[in-house]
């Protein structure tokens, strides 16, 4: 069986997801409200992973909560 390739998600489609511009994103970012996820090793673009998006979505809802 082959290995599976895990996706990942660009910062732009991650701030589209959440209907929130990229700066808000990096704004969370430097605030240490979401965790910083992986980069890639050779362009250090930030590398999303569904399991970064899901704690992005709990924090925008506590967030609403608040």
């Amino acid at each position: 069986m082959a290995p599976t390739k895990t996706s990942f998600l660009l910062s732009h489609q991650v701030a589209k997801i959440f209907g929130v511009s990229t700066q808000t994103l990096y704004n969370w970012l430097r605030q240490g409200k979401i965790a910083e996820p992986k980069r890639h090793p050779v362009t250090k673009y930030r590398l999303w992973t569904a399991q970064d998006v899901e704690r992005i979505r709990q924090f925008v809802a506590e967030e609403k909560l608040g």
